[in-house]
């Protein structure tokens, strides 16, 4: 195999073993990968240079393709071009603390320069049956240097001691170890953008390795589209288990949500999630907890 066209071909493998059965491609990216096609079969081509597939790209309407990723893996391989060889990424730490370090010297995260420079990374039990994901950090994760501080952290706390559960007995992290920065920023914070997601996203799928809980309960719709991968609305996606990895994943809401006044059908909602997952736990469930915000 081509030391080149290795890293891509590892890469592939990487996304087929957590779950990932497709991956997009643009026009470009498409080119590029009939060439690649073309000479695996041994007949003669010249690789479409960049300025060339921006000219078709320009040209004509360019929708993104999904492709099967068992199917790309599985190619011969072929030797790619060292300007469009992608860049070889370190092996991930199968230990927690080795995974902080990384993500602390992660380059990449840093040339994006949309996230603020204070890392927040998990807290709680790391052999937890319960892991919980929420987007990024907020002001008061950035403060205490913890995933979900403040009101929505209080909040996360008490449908945890709901559950029986308290904090130290789950894992919290967040899809995000970066605050997103934002223009004149104060307290206020923003949803992760797809960049910050593709950036991180390898880290979190480490996390659950590293974890290995039972269940994965998924706060927030950025959160939730991003995890699950699913191509369908987020409301879609509520209300059942879905899997990652292998493990059961309840997408559920934001406790930074159910904050917000009258938000009572959300909080039914999440607590119906919750005791989804305590059934799927076996944990015990009392008719008082069964009663909590039902329907009078």
């Amino acid at each position: 195999m081509s030391a080149v066209a290795e890293p891509l071909i590892d890469y592939l493998r990487q996304l087929e073993r957590q779950g990932e059965t497709h991956v997009h491609l643009d026009g470009r990216s498409r080119l590029i990968l009939r060439e690649f096609f073309v000479r695996s079969r041994g007949r003669s081509s010249s690789l479409v240079s960049q300025p060339q597939a921006a000219a078709v790209i320009a040209e004509t309407k360019v929708e993104e393709t999904k492709v099967r990723v068992a199917e790309l893996a599985s190619k011969p391989a072929v030797v790619i071009p060292t300007s469009e060889a992608p860049v070889q990424q370190a092996p991930l730490s199968k230990s927690l603390e080795g995974l902080k370090q990384q993500i602390a010297e992660d380059s990449g995260l840093k040339s994006l320069g949309t996230l603020r420079d204070k890392l927040v990374f998990s807290e709680g039990e790391v052999t937890s049956d319960v892991l919980l994901v929420g987007e990024a950090p907020s002001y008061y994760d950035e403060s205490n240097g913890k995933p979900f501080s403040g009101p929505a952290g209080k909040k996360m706390g008490a449908i945890l001691k709901a559950m029986g559960l308290n904090r130290e007995e789950v894992y919290m992290t967040n899809m995000v170890k970066y605050r997103p920065a934002m223009a004149n920023q104060t307290t206020n914070t923003r949803k992760p953008n797809a960049d910050e997601i593709q950036a991180s996203i390898r880290y979190l799928m480490a996390e659950i390795e590293a974890v290995k809980p039972k269940v994965i309960i998924v706060l927030g719709a950025t959160a939730a589209k991003s995890l699950i991968g699913a191509d369908v609305p987020v409301a879609n996606m509520l209300g059942q288990f879905h899997k990652v990895a292998g493990v059961p994943v309840r997408a559920t809401y934001h406790p930074s949500y159910l904050l917000h006044a009258g938000a009572t059908d959300e909080k039914r909602a999440v607590w119906k999630d919750m005791l989804a997952v305590m059934e799927l736990l076996e944990m015990p469930i009392s008719e008082k907890q069964r009663g909590f915000f039902k329907k009078k």
